[in-house]
């Protein structure tokens, strides 16, 4: 009956966590399982005879039996007078409880029939006594605690047995008091492992959760220890390690499932008894070599053990002492100390601590924020008592802890303040050691906690980040090297590589960008100087390249998340108080993609190449995955609009130049920003409201500057208004003058402290300080402050020299009207700024400026808000036009330096990728630049220069002639030319209508290769009206005589072309025969210009829009022929076969288009007047051809019945050819005219056209 009641008052957590272990431990029928095919019965009594065995080992219990120990107890029970038993007796008993305990355990098991009816206490208490037990050995307290574990291993106790929370508390207790006499020093140590298995499994064990947050405490506190004790063995620590973090993980995971956090605050109201928070000591490292004797808590007894020689830790060190010390008053005293703390953990006290519901409750928040307040306290790099050691193991145990735990701990308040501010503090300054195994662990909490609690740490991500971007940078020493970007008009990109001591104006500037404090951890003054490595020994000493690729690597992985640099620019660029983080990573990327073997690892350059590329690779991603979106992502998200985050973006710029421009001038500063509507004028036209809180707010403003403003005379109003923006309400006096003098520093005459002080005086007195009577006093009282500081921190004054409490209390005497201030107001005064600086911004150095540096960051934090993560696409477009530049830019200096497959492989994805994004966001200048980059890197922007007397060689092979021209043995032999084509035409192809300017190089390239016999022939039909489809014939180089034949015999173009090459010439004039090297090149070549499809290049040119269209209309007629030249021409123009190609590219794209003819016309027409306009000089072929084209035209408007006008404009043109010419092109000229009139259109009918045409038929026959 006892047994069920007490069932009843233990609470198990009922979660889902908790219900499925459950499963586990509990069979179908509803009775406990237990993990061993022996009863629980069989398994109890095993491990009695197991420590038993063990002791009856030992000589103080050999061959003793327990029964006697009981005789008389039956008889007592029965009625009877209990027999006198003698002294010797008695102290036999004394001698052997831990004997009758188990004996007591067996009589008591064969009352009980269930497992779940076990009382917890009775089953473990004869267990828990020998681990307790001073007089036991090591041996003997191995076993006791191997038994434990069984027990809890197997499942024999559990959350369903009676009294369960009480007895793992007593076990908690026990096996962190454990004591035993010492042997040797590995024994020792099996038995102090065979602890640490038994806290382990105490916690990671199903029955855990019933501890108490006294006991976790006490647990890991023993554990901490052990880890920290240098006497230990390696093993024995490592293994301690071990066991910290399995713990850890449980009570980590218990996070999950907790409540709120005001759950756990105790009301006031309750009735119960106020308990106190579980506290834990920080552990401290022992080097003694000599051994312990017990691991004990008992502060007394271990200070008089140390006084015996043994130099031993401060609470639970977890080691063992001396076991020959003999001192018999220190074993009395901590035997009577260990009575009376086990006292509590005997039968009865326990049974009544189980009535009380409060003393049960399971562990919880507080044991959870004490573990986290220890582990972050080992961190300090200041405390010196605290070793790398001790780092090292705080730091791997609390990667852990926020790998499984780090979200939930965002959800309480009370730890998340212990992360966000002495976390980040302690460890950020750990960064910036070079010691390579602290660094390296620094960094993987830095990063997850980063990871998990990133939304709560905004300005500490900020922070950190700069702190890498800093570091990171080559330094300003000899030797090193910056690139900078240029991009030109024409889209093409320029490297210009500098020395140090170049551009230092203008690199003066770049931190006018940042709006973020003047608090960056890679300035030297924020470290302490020490000799544990937390600074440099330089400002400008280059870093290890170990250290620095740990440190990219930190970068990379932030990179990693899908929206991190998105992120970036929403919560950082975007914010006027933060400094653009996403602008310096991605100009910090792009300059250290470019090799620089002087101080760069050789993996530097591929990280950074990496981390930009997989930027625009998550930018693509969110590309593909948008059109499944329907809805719009700024109304699902909740977030700012992009057209807001612009405007805001716009502002920031304004602030930072106006900022710069008050540094340098406040006048010049202030005009600035009323003209760009920064500052703003109320509706009395006063300003002094906006410019005073422009003035307190804005960070980057110089403080001096700002205080010698705010101290003219002039200025009076401004810094009334200024003050007037502080609250003083329940501050002291010198409380008030921190918060003012954190804002600007004071200026230097004293006329302006006067003034500055006076306007202070009058807005403290104002909120109504009780100690203060008049506002003369506070002014009095107001500069007293500012004195007291100099005089108490002015390394100038000797300590000896400086004013005594007394003296400031009469230096002030009689000032507040006439009365004294109150001595303990006084006081509170001098204490205050004696043991705390007024420190003045700018003067902050070393220790105190972090910690200053520090505070206003926390600050800040209350005021910035969360980190907003953006799972949406909405910002990449914007994102992308802002930093496109330095990514191609970093793209294709590494496809051109680039010497293995993977690097180019990397460079062709991020080309296709930013083409993507241009073409999909319609950045026209972004696809020109990707498209010149591209066409520059092919080498096919430059001709070759060919001896033009002798033709190239020709040869055969498959039975197709190939020329062997310069410019296809160059290209062939340019392997990443050749790679650098086929991305460019597929990504001209693919996205043609996003083209704009980047036509002139793409037919720049066009025009090459059909010089140089390249082009496919295809590309090289063109319509005519006798022939239907011809060549284009390329001219030779070095033609044979021909004799005149008499046009009446034939066309011209026939007579021609019995002595013009063919496309492919089959000329046989005497050349150099090409070597096989060149053949070889050449026909590499040829197989990349058919791997670039170019005939597919114009496919959908009907489909494309027409400013495209007009676009590439205008590069043909810059590409197609030079009209300088023609107008020089003295003679006949020699026959340009390219010419005669882009005139064929310009009329097919326009009759192709013919619904848009009226829009394309008249750059058609101009590129055709243009060649006609010299038809005197030209050569026939040339003519010939654009007439034909001319014809087309008319032919393709005639036919839609518009443009009449400009149709007889070109006739006229015709008509009023020179006779010479009229007579070469009289063929082509009436086939063209002859389908012109046949054409179905109203233009048949009109008077003008027919007789225009009668007029051109007339001319051509007498021509001939």
């Amino acid at each position: 009956m006892t047994a069920d009641i007490s069932r009843s008052a233990i609470t198990v957590p009922n979660d889902e966590h908790t219900a499925s272990r459950r499963k586990s431990t509990v069979s179908n029928n509803g009775e406990p399982r237990i993990k061993s095919e022996l009863s629980w019965s069989q398994l109890v009594n095993a491990e009695i005879i197991a420590v038993t065995s063990a002791m009856r080992k030992n000589a103080r219990w050999s061959g003793m039996g327990v029964n006697g120990l009981r005789m008389g107890s039956l008889g007592s029970s029965m009625g009877l007078r209990s027999a006198q038993i003698n002294t010797k007796d008695s102290n036999t008993r004394e001698e052997n409880p831990l004997m009758q305990g188990f004996t007591n355990l067996r009589t008591y098991m064969e009352t009980v029939a269930d497992v779940r009816d076990i009382d917890a206490i009775n089953l473990l208490n004869p267990f828990l006594e020998v681990i307790r037990s001073g007089n036991t050995t090591g041996p003997i307290a191995g076993a006791a605690l191997g038994s434990v574990e069984k027990l809890l291993h197997y499942g024999v106790v559990s959350v369903h047995n009676p009294r369960v929370s009480a007895a793992m508390n007593a076990l908690s207790s026990a096996a962190t008091h454990c004591k035993f006499e010492a042997s040797d020093p590995a024994s020792d140590e099996l038995v102090l492992l065979r602890m640490l298995q038994v806290l382990e499994m105490a916690i990671t064990s199903e029955c855990g959760q019933v501890l108490s947050d006294e006991a976790v405490c006490e647990m890991m506190e023993t554990g901490l220890s052990m880890c920290c004790q240098m006497r230990l063995s390696e093993m024995l620590r490592r293994s301690a390690e071990h066991v910290m973090i399995n713990m850890v993980i449980a009570i980590f995971e218990r996070l999950k499932t907790l409540e709120d956090e005001w759950q756990f605050v105790e009301s006031p109201n309750d009735g119960t008894e106020e308990q106190a928070d579980p506290h834990m000591s920080t552990p401290k490292p022992s080097p003694s070599p000599v051994p312990q004797s017990t691991i004990d808590n008992t502060a007394d007894a271990l200070t008089n053990a140390s006084n015996n020689g043994d130099r031993l830790t401060d609470e639970k060190d977890g080691h063992v002492e001396n076991g020959e010390e003999k001192a018999q008053e220190i074993l009395a005293k901590k035997e009577e100390e260990e009575e009376l703390v086990e006292s509590p953990k005997s039968e009865e006290a326990v049974e009544a601590a189980v009535g009380e519901p409060s003393t049960l409750r399971a562990y919880g928040l507080p044991a959870i924020r004490e573990l986290l307040r220890v582990l972050i306290s080992l961190l300090n790099p200041h405390e010196h008592k605290h070793t790398d050691s001790m780092r090292l193991m705080a730091l791997s145990i609390l990667s852990v802890a926020f790998e499984v735990g780090g979200r939930s701990i965002g959800r309480f308040e009370s730890l998340r303040s212990l992360v966000t501010d002495d976390f980040c503090k302690f460890v950020f300054q750990l960064a910036k050691t070079d010691s390579t195994p602290l660094l390296a662990y620094s960094l993987r909490v830095i990063t997850t906690v980063f990871d998990t609690l990133r939304p709560y740490l905004k300005l500490q991500q900020e922070l950190f980040i700069f702190f890498l971007i800093e570091r990171l940078s080559p330094t300003s020493g000899a030797g090193s090297r910056s690139v900078s970007v240029s991009v030109d008009a024409e889209g093409n990109i320029s490297f210009v590589s500098s020395r140090s001591g170049i551009d230092t104006e203008k690199n003066a500037e770049a931190d006018v960008r940042s709006a973020s404090p003047n608090m960056f951890l890679g300035k030297s003054i924020d470290y302490p100087r020490n000799s544990k490595g937390y600074s440099s020994s330089s400002e400008h000493t280059a870093i290890s390249g170990e250290v620095r690729e740990l440190l990219l690597e930190s970068l990379v992985h932030f990179a990693r998340n899908p929206t991190f640099m998105i992120d970036l620019w929403y919560n950082y660029d975007c914010d006027l108080s933060c400094g653009d983080l996403f602008e310096e990573l991605v100009q910090f990327l792009s300059k250290n993609s470019f090799p620089d073997h002087q101080s760069y690892s050789l993996m530097t350059h591929v990280l950074c190449l990496d981390t930009l590329l997989t930027f625009v690779a998550q930018m693509t991603d969110r590309l593909e995955m948008q059109d499944e979106l329907e809805q719009d992502d700024y109304v699902v998200c909740e977030l700012t609009c992009v057209q807001d985050l612009l405007e805001r973006k716009t502002k920031k710029r304004l602030v930072l130049k106006g900022s710069r421009l008050f540094n340098e001038s406040p006048k010049k500063g202030i005009k600035f920003l009323v003209e760009n509507g920064i500052i703003e004028a109320d509706s009395t036209g006063d300003i002094n409201t906006s410019l005073s809180y422009f003035l307190r707010t804005t960070q980057q403003l110089d403080k001096k500057a700002l205080g010698e403003y705010l101290g003219r005379p002039e200025n009076v109003d401004i810094l009334k208004v200024y003050m007037g923006q502080f609250d003083f309400s329940g501050k002291r006096m010198d409380e008030a003058m921190r918060m003012i003098l954190e804002t600007f520093r004071l200026p230097g005459e004293s006329q302006q402290i006067m003034r500055v002080t006076e306007a202070f005086a009058a807005t403290y007195f104002a909120s109504g300080p009780e100690e203060i009577a008049t506002v003369d006093a506070a002014v009095v009282l107001a500069y007293s402050v500012i004195m007291l500081n100099v005089d108490q921190h002015s390394p100038q004054i000797k300590r000896q020299s400086r004013m005594s409490v007394d003296q400031y209390i009469r230096n002030v005497s009689g000032v507040n009207d006439n009365k004294d201030f109150p001595r303990e107001y006084l006081v509170s005064i001098y204490e205050a700024i004696q043991q705390n600086e007024i420190l003045m911004p700018e003067e902050h150095e070393g220790l105190l400026g972090f910690n200053y540096g520090w505070k206003q960051l926390q600050h800040r934090s209350t005021l910035c808000g969360e980190f907003i993560q953006c799972e949406t696409s909405c910002y990449d477009k914007a994102v992308f036009e802002l930093s496109w530049k330095p990514i191609v830019a970093a793209i294709s200096y590494v496809f051109s330096t680039a010497q293995d497959d993977d690097t180019l492989q990397k460079a062709i994805t991020g080309f296709r990728q930013c083409a993507s994004l241009a073409a999909h966001f319609e950045l026209h200048d972004v696809f020109d630049s990707i498209v010149v980059n591209l066409a520059t890197m092919t080498g096919l922007l430059e001709s070759a220069n060919s001896n033009t007397t002798v033709p190239d060689p020709i040869v055969d092979i498959a039975g197709q002639k190939y020329v062997v021209s310069k410019l296809a043995i160059r290209f062939g032999r340019n392997y990443k030319g050749q790679l650098a084509a086929v991305v460019l035409f597929a990504i001209v192809t693919r996205h043609s209508d996003t083209l704009r300017k980047g036509w002139l190089k793409v037919l720049q390239i066009i025009r090459n290769l059909f010089l140089n016999s390249l082009l496919p022939s295809t590309m090289l039909q063109v319509e005519d009206f006798l022939s239907g489809t011809t060549s284009i014939p390329l001219k030779p180089k070095s033609p044979k005589p021909v004799k005149q034949v008499n046009r009446r015999d034939g066309s011209l173009l026939s007579t021609l072309s019995s002595y013009l090459l063919s496309p492919y010439s089959s000329d046989e004039s005497y050349c150099r025969d090409p070597t096989e090297e060149e053949v070889e090149s050449t026909m590499c070549a040829v197989d990349c210009v058919a791997a670039c499809k170019l005939e597919e290049l114009f496919r959908d040119i009907d489909t494309l829009h027409t400013d495209t269209l007009k676009f590439l209309l205008k590069a043909i007629r810059s590409v197609g022929y030079d009209t300088e030249i023609m107008k020089k021409a003295t003679i006949t123009i020699a026959y340009d076969p390219a010419t005669v190609l882009f005139l064929e590219f310009m009329i097919t794209i326009t009759v192709r288009n013919a619904d848009r003819i009226e829009e394309l016309w008249s750059l058609a027409t101009d590129y055709i007047f243009g060649i006609l306009e010299f038809a005197d000089k030209q050569s026939v072929l040339v003519v010939e051809r654009t007439v034909v084209g001319l014809l087309r035209l008319c032919i393709c408007s005639a036919a839609r019945n518009v443009m009449l006008d400009e149709i007889l404009k070109c006739l006229r043109l015709l008509r009023d050819f020179p006779p010479t010419v009229t007579q070469a092109v009289a063929e082509q000229m009436m086939a063209g005219i002859f389908n012109l009139s046949s054409a179905n259109s109203e233009n048949r009918n009109d008077t003008e056209f027919l007789n225009t045409i009668l007029e051109i038929k007339q001319k051509v026959a007498n021509s001939l």
